[in-house]
């Protein structure tokens, strides 16, 4: 049988995205299985993995571990992918006494707000957020609970190590979605920028972006680009990455400053249509997955009366609108190349692209809300990772069984009785 080529997008919702670390543990596993049952079905090979936030986590764990690296002769399997999975989300949960408590702390102050309790907002930029992370380490809290750099420095340990030619080799991406503030560009973190900017991979001369003013961009990949896809501008500071060259109004004209980033979902939640700009049709995948946390659709006999409702179902809505976007474009050019052929000269360079949903139940999805995306707890993360597997086993046996026939965007995004 053939084997598909499928890029995996990774929707950021804070710690919600536990569930996504159950999807890819279970679709890595899977494709292990699969693959030494060769000949007896469909199988997939994830050529691609993108992600937003806590989803761009997911997909730099999933993609360090897939990749070869020549300090660490592990990494370069799936094995080592699952492993990095399971120590990013075991690092990141609350684990010592000092955070058990801070966890619980903030989970209660949060639920009480969502009942209309009035509590008083502070900037991350006043003085009392580094006293609380000071007073939190003195107490016991691990860096990699404090802080994206040390959590992304751990995870990671290897990787000025990366071995690029070979990662040229395989062709295997991660894109991670950040949004700068000053500039309002969309822009990305890319392993295949990073590629040409070592002369391993040619550029994308139609996506000259330093020749005109662009409002999407793209940026060698670097841990600080991860920590930028999941800056959230009302708890943490913006990300700098310094000296960082843009676009003018004047063409071929640009100017170096240091950049300012905040979370992803402002701009794209995760990125998907950049995992379609290849050399060739045959570098394009066959099928983008899309790991949806947030839900299109929520149960209409809910009222949203109260402040923390409005604000929960806003931003559902503030995360999904990018990537529906991006998704509703793909659909519009599979229409188009239905209707004239791929042979037609305008979209000859076009691929028609499959594109499927994996969601949370909805009995879960629906019981979620804005301030559980904060919980840290081990048994929170544990119980969406427990949904992920559980999800992704009946997905993948569905997709197998089914073939052209499974479910497929948009009607999949959505939940129909006794989901």
């Amino acid at each position: 049988m053939s084997s598909k080529k499928v890029a995996i997008a990774c929707q950021g919702g804070g710690t919600h995205a536990a569930f996504t670390w159950g999807v890819l543990t279970q679709i890595l596993e899977t494709k292990q299985k699969w693959d030494a049952e060769a000949g007896r079905g469909e199988r997939f090979d994830v050529t691609a993995i993108s992600g937003t936030s806590a989803g761009a986590l997911c997909a730099l764990a999933t993609w360090y571990g897939l990749v070869p690296n020549t300090a660490d002769r592990n990494c370069g399997s799936i094995d080592k992918a699952i492993e990095r999975l399971d120590y990013l989300w075991t690092a990141f949960a609350a684990e010592t006494p000092i955070e058990k408590t801070h966890d619980r702390i903030v989970g209660a102050m949060l639920e009480l707000k969502e009942q209309g309790a009035p509590f008083l907002e502070s900037s991350p930029y006043e003085i009392y957020g580094d006293l609380a992370l000071t007073g939190l380490s003195l107490l016991g809290a691990r860096q990699q609970y404090l802080g994206f750099a040390a959590l992304l420095d751990s995870l990671c340990p290897h990787f000025a190590h990366i071995d690029w030619p070979q990662v040229a080799e395989t062709n295997r991406r991660v894109l991670a979605g950040a949004v700068e503030v000053y500039s309002g560009n969309f822009e990305a973190f890319d392993s295949h920028k990073t590629l040409e900017e070592m002369g391993l991979r040619p550029p994308r001369r139609e996506n000259e972006q330093y020749r005109i003013t662009r409002w999407r961009m793209r940026r060698a990949l670097s841990l600080e680009g991860i920590a930028a896809s999941g800056t959230l501008p009302a708890v943490l500071k913006a990300q700098r990455i310094e000296d960082t060259e843009f676009p003018t109004c004047t063409p071929g004209k640009t100017i170096r400053r240091d950049a300012y980033y905040w979370d992803g979902l402002y701009s794209q939640n995760p990125p998907v249509r950049l995992l379609l700009d290849a050399d060739s049709k045959e570098e394009k995948p066959d099928e983008i997955w899309v790991i949806r946390i947030n839900p299109q659709e929520i149960d209409p006999r809910e009222e949203l009366t109260s402040l923390e409702s409005i604000k929960d179902r806003q931003n559902d809505l503030a995360g999904n609108v990018s990537l529906n976007a991006d998704l509703d474009h793909i659909l519009t050019m599979n229409k188009w190349l239905a209707k004239c052929g791929e042979n037609d000269s305008f979209l000859s360079d076009m691929k028609t692209v499959t594109v499927r949903t994996i969601k949370m139940t909805r009995d879960t999805a629906w019981g979620l809300h804005r301030s559980s995306k904060f919980h840290r707890s081990s048994q929170h993360l544990a119980k969406l990772r427990i949904e992920g597997r559980e999800v992704a086993e009946q997905w993948l046996t569905g997709w197998r069984e089914h073939g052209e026939e499974f479910d497929c965007y948009p009607a999949d995004a959505r939940y129909g009785e006794g989901e």
